[in-house]
């Protein structure tokens, strides 16, 4: 009897993380250069968790967790350093901004405007700011928002976006093969 092979085997957390630690550190060696800025309103750092997925396909934590426990968003800052300057007052640290865009996307928020009252809500809103590195007393507003994208511009905000692609590109994940019929 021949034995079936589980084709989404190679989608398994265990293994997935094994290759995002290289992948990881391939975009970080080949992003390297400073943020100018040392006084920051908020502080995004990558902390590998372990993230459980149910039978049900559901992640404990949601996906914000899940996201972040994979994939190291720190590259952002060394992309986006020459659209900062050292002068100037505290501002928000880039990758911040980045995930709190990306899960107001995944989450369905069409606006940030309907997603800022989540983010305020001390219980709802913890995991968002707990991962992006935004405490209660540093919520961005929409204006922040709307100035982060004007200063990285639709290039750049799109080469983050790219990156991203590629990470799953080379996790497998997405493969730009296309059928026809």
């Amino acid at each position: 009897m021949r034995k079936m092979v589980n084709p989404l085997k190679k989608f398994t957390i265990n293994r997935i993380a094994k290759k995002l630690n290289k992948i990881n550190l391939k975009v970080s060696l080949s992003h390297q250069k400073p943020f100018p800025y040392t006084s920051l309103l908020s502080h995004y750092k990558f902390k590998k968790q372990f993230v459980q997925i149910f039978p049900d396909g559901s992640v404990q934590g949601g996906y914000p967790k899940m996201i972040t426990s994979l994939i190291d968003f720190s590259f952002i800052r060394s992309l986006v350093a020459d659209r900062y300057s050292p002068f100037g007052p505290p501002c928000y640290d880039p990758p911040s901004l980045f995930l709190l865009d990306l899960f107001r996307y995944i989450d369905g928020y069409q606006h940030m405007c309907q997603f800022l009252p989540l983010l305020h809500d001390k219980d709802r809103g913890r995991a968002y700011r707990t991962h992006a590195g935004i405490s209660m007393d540093h919520i961005p507003c929409e204006g922040t928002f709307s100035n982060f994208r004007i200063r990285l511009q639709e290039t750049l905000y799109n080469e983050i976006f790219h990156i991203l692609v590629d990470i799953f590109h080379k996790l497998e994940m997405i493969t730009f093969k296309i059928f026809t019929l």
